[in-house]
């Protein structure tokens, strides 16, 4: 899926490639001067890094691709490594579960720094509950080094990694490794509180925090947990098929949720191993509410506890041997999360493909494209459609919507070698004009002879002429 087609269905994709082009001309000295790295530590820092370091020997699409598997690979690993933590020699069919959600929602939207930053944070959890079950030592150096990384990748599977510690310390009564663990948060919590000091400063405006309102719960629930995302507008959303794989996308959904329900029940009904794991499920399936749809201009914190809290619950259930592989349930439920994984590879075959021609098509004519008027009369038309429209109801409306049309253009940037904005919530600072999230809008229609010329010019990058 990731090496067949050029233009993928990943909303945020093509700005990240382009900014890791832009990182590694930093690095050489040669990028724009309206370009600059941070002078602080920042989040959402690791794929531009990983796609800068790529470019040194790829071209910034084959660097981009690289990190996209990575992504696949690196989930699928350590998805199973802490699904095994307790058990390491489990065959259990819930194993199967978390390959549905490799090319998850947040795959598609493009939040690379938090799907790596997901699978480091599962690959940590495994190692401390392996250690502190088995009464192992712990490397406290690898401890905090995978913390600082988790920083650097998205701070939420960062402050997830601290509750879980937490979590697991207090409730199997480890008290003796709370100094051990507040060394080891050091260096990682004096990253964080540089940041929070500089974005502080920065005077952002927006809500300190905001509640979910059923709507926005009911909207993030489906797409965190949907294995058949929609590319909309390339598939008519009212086409029969479509309306089946919603419907798969609900029941899946609604299964999911009910893990951590189901654990607490068979706790309370005297399963009672392991139970650090079940309370770090428990605190961050709480986490989803407390965090809110909005939380210091960071839309939508809470779903992004989502996640953690299913796997976590998914391997204390595997802990504790249910379903038993040998039982009717089991048996069925390794059929179904099969048949559900060989239809999820059909299904992205095809609309993948089907989008990915679409995009390339819209491309051709951006490219094509001889003034800035005409570029932004096929632009604009394209970012219409990519939204929700009026008509869309019931469960239309809770469906991904995956705007692929917005960040196209960035392809087109690389290709010719040109400035343009970008994303700030990263490592990069850009004190240029325009608006990244929309290539045209009303401020940027400059109607001047040298700009439109700006998409035909071809060599070093050139700044974009102010209004």
């Amino acid at each position: 899926m990731i090496w067949a087609h050029r233009f993928l269905p990943i909303t945020d994709y093509p700005d990240w490639i382009f900014q890791g082009s832009i990182a590694a001309e930093l690095v050489q000295g040669k990028a724009p001067a309206s370009y600059s790295f941070k002078h602080y530590p920042v989040p959402n820092t690791a794929a531009v890094v990983l796609i800068g370091a790529l470019d040194f020997v790829c071209s910034p699409e084959v660097s981009g691709k690289v990190v996209l598997s990575l992504c696949i690979i690196l989930l699928a690993l350590s998805s199973t490594y802490l699904l095994k933590s307790i058990t390491p020699d489990a065959n259990n069919p819930l194993l199967l579960i978390p390959l549905l959600f490799l090319p998850n929602t947040f795959f598609f939207w493009g939040e690379l720094d938090y799907v790596l930053g997901l699978s480091l944070l599962f690959f940590y959890c495994g190692y401390l509950f392996r250690r502190t079950y088995r009464l192992e030592s712990i490397n406290w150096w690898l401890v905090g080094g995978i913390l600082v990384a988790l920083f650097f990748c998205h701070f939420l599977p960062y402050a997830t990694a601290i509750l879980v510690t937490l979590a697991l310390i207090l409730t199997e009564s480890r008290t003796e490794l709370l100094g051990p663990v507040c060394i080891c948060f050091a260096p990682s919590m004096v990253l964080t509180v540089w940041y929070a000091v500089e974005r502080v400063s920065l005077n952002l405006a927006g809500p300190t925090w905001t509640f979910w309102t059923p709507h926005q719960m009911a909207g993030r629930w489906i797409a965190a947990f949907s294995p058949y995302p929609e590319f909309l507008p390339w598939l008519a959303i009212s086409s029969p098929g479509m309306k089946v794989f919603a419907l798969l996308n609900l029941f899946v959904a609604i299964t999911l949720t009910s893990i951590v329900p189901l654990a607490v029940v068979l706790w309370v009904r005297g399963c009672t191993r392991n139970r650090g794991v079940l309370a770090c499920a428990v605190f961050c399936a709480l986490a989803v509410i407390a965090s809110g749809y909005e939380f210091e201009g960071m839309i939508s914190p809470g779903e992004r506890f989502l996640c953690p809290a299913v796997w976590l619950g998914l391997s204390w259930l595997i802990g504790v041997g249910v379903p038993s592989e040998r039982s009717m349930l089991g048996r069925g439920l390794a059929v179904v999360a099969t048949s559900l994984l060989a239809c999820q590879i059909l299904y992205l075959q095809i609309n993948v493909g089907a989008v990915s021609n679409e995009l390339a098509g819209l491309y051709t004519r951006l490219r094509s494209a001889r003034t800035q008027t005409e570029f932004c009369a096929t632009y604009d038309t394209y970012v219409r459609q990519s939204w929700d429209q009026p008509h869309r109801r019931c469960l239309d409306v809770l469906l991904t919507n995956h705007a692929s049309a917005l960040r196209l253009p960035y392809y087109l940037y690389l290709e010719r070698n040109v400035e343009a904005p970008i994303f700030q919530t990263g490592i990069l600072n850009y004190t240029g004009s325009g608006d990244n999230e929309d290539l045209c809008s009303p401020g940027d229609r400059r109607r001047d002879a040298s700009y439109d010329g700006l998409l035909l010019s071809v060599g070093s990058r050139t700044r974009i002429p102010s209004a």
